[in-house]
């Protein structure tokens, strides 16, 4: 059987031929493609979102190759979800905010879980530091 495929154009430019099953598990992609006919050929590739750059798509691709296979087992599935987000804090917000404007929702909940477990129990001070935040909170006064 043959592979049908579908372009996509990333924010910093590069256009990609990428499987239209597994891209298609991204509603957004889905969305132009069916409704609008993008996608077709390289010059009608779908251009994502500003946050989706060619290192995101990458990533977010990987994801959707393995969770769009039938028949997997939920053993299988987390186990494959607890070693893809092993990643630094940074590429974790980001591919967060990746998946969330390609209204990829599974992904979405697996980062934001993840992002949850880095912060619980830490303190503001810590929080800042993790996500390499100013302390722009200044001194209440007396007055």
């Amino acid at each position: 059987m043959m592979k049908s495929y579908i372009w996509l154009q990333t924010t910093d430019g590069s256009i990609q031929q990428v499987e239209q099953e597994v891209a298609m598990y991204c509603p957004m992609i889905c969305k132009e493609n069916i409704q609008k006919g993008m996608g077709a050929s390289k010059n009608h590739a779908i251009s994502l979102p500003e946050r989706v750059s060619t290192a995101m798509l990458s990533l977010i691709l990987d994801y959707c190759r393995f969770h769009q296979v039938p028949g997997r087992s939920n053993k299988e599935c987390k186990a494959f979800d607890e070693k893809y987000i092993r990643m630094d804090t940074k590429l974790l917000c980001e591919l967060t905010s990746a998946a969330d404007s390609l209204q990829l929702k599974p992904l979405v909940d697996l980062t934001s879980h993840a992002l949850a477990r880095i912060i619980e129990g830490k303190t503001p001070e810590e929080i800042r530091e993790i996500f390499h935040l100013p302390d722009d909170l200044t001194e209440v006064s007396d007055a």
